[in-house]
């Protein structure tokens, strides 16, 4: 259980939450708010915390973990993180380029050949920063082309293309690095981030407590399959494939916040534009596993989610010490990101 906040997902003890543009919100009014947007978008259930001055301000859990057995969602419930995984991951990499093991614009296949695309001599352009960048050239995933085999759409390095393929690459490199197994990056993960920023439930493979603890996902209300892990798919995906909640990823939001467990100088190379998102009109960058884009408040940093039957989203603000994180359990949480955003920046 997580005790320290019992008072945060109670009506007790919750602090007025100041929003970017420094109006104060009630908890009243947020737990208004959000429960009137489950309600319209149709949500099972929800996660979410809220960051101001580097703290939880705010945490809840609402509505059901499935619709069928009407389980509420609890402080323990787990949600399938989709996409926002790569970013946690991404700090892993940093802490080993930190500690020497990994450098971020060395060729990777100087480290590890990869023999799925070895056909094709352009893949050892391809590094680190690449990769977390989204640069590789790579696809998403291989099983979006006819073939189903993995390419290059260009030469690594000149364009943007979001790909998770190159996540998981670079993942099979750092495992290499460490004379390890894929699967147990899990345990090197717990050791160098997890544990130290207070990561309670971060689990990037499947196990006993995952498989009691997940929520159900959904799919325009009814239960349904998704792209994230399971019993059958329980392997390590650097890019997808993080079960956790909301407390514990605030708990990394704050650690990004404050620059700790890195260097500074670490921090800047991560959170550093690398190349403009050209699908974006708002001058949005993307850094190495995350993205940034510029507002009359100063940066503020992003990433989504999308399995499917999931969706989560996170946003802070360094300058303003702020941020959020949510998790929904169906296909729906993006119309909950779009109007929370916009509650949290304005206050209404």
């Amino acid at each position: 259980m997580i005790s320290s906040i019992t008072l945060c997902n109670s009506q007790e003890g919750v602090q007025q939450i100041k929003s970017l543009s420094g109006k104060e919100i009630t908890a009243a009014e947020m737990d208004k708010f959000l429960r009137s947007q489950m309600d319209s978008i149709e949500l099972p259930g929800l996660s979410i915390a809220i960051i101001n001055d580097a703290k939880i301000i705010y945490y809840r859990t609402l509505g059901v973990t499935n619709v069928d057995t009407k389980e509420k969602v609890s402080e323990e419930t787990l949600f399938d993180a989709g996409s926002i995984s790569k970013t946690p991951f991404a700090y892993l990499v940093m802490k080993m380029v930190e500690q020497g093991i990994l450098n971020l614009d060395k060729p990777l296949y100087t480290y590890l050949p990869y023999p799925d695309i070895a056909h094709d001599d352009r893949y050892k352009l391809i590094t680190a920063r690449m990769v977390l960048c989204h640069t590789s050239g790579f696809p998403n995933w291989r099983i979006m082309n006819k073939d189903q085999k993995l390419d290059i759409k260009f030469t690594p390095g000149t364009q943007f293309l979001y790909s998770g393929e190159g996540f998981e690459y670079l993942a099979n490199v750092v495992a290499h690095l460490k004379n390890i197994q894929k699967n147990d990056l899990q345990d090197l993960f717990k050791k160098e981030v997890a544990i130290p920023l207070g990561m309670q439930y971060a689990y990037y493979t499947w196990n006993d407590y995952v498989a009691k603890h997940q929520a159900t996902g959904h799919v325009d209300g009814k239960i349904s399959w998704g792209w994230g892990i399971n019993a059958n798919k329980p392997d390590f995906g650097a890019a997808y494939s993080l079960q956790t909640e909301a407390i514990s990823y605030a708990k990394f939001i704050i650690a990004m916040i404050k620059e700790e467990g890195l260097k500074k100088e670490t921090y800047n190379e991560m959170l550093k534009a690398h190349v403009k998102i050209p699908s974006n009109t708002d001058s949005s960058s993307y850094c190495l596993g995350i993205e940034m884009k510029p507002t009359r408040f100063g940066n503020e940093y992003m990433h989504d989610g999308y399995n499917r039957n999931f969706y989560s989203a996170f946003m802070f603000n360094k300058e303003q010490k702020f941020g959020y994180v949510f998790f929904t359990n169906c296909n729906k949480g993006s119309d909950l990101g779009k109007k929370l955003e916009t509650f949290l920046t304005n206050g209404k």
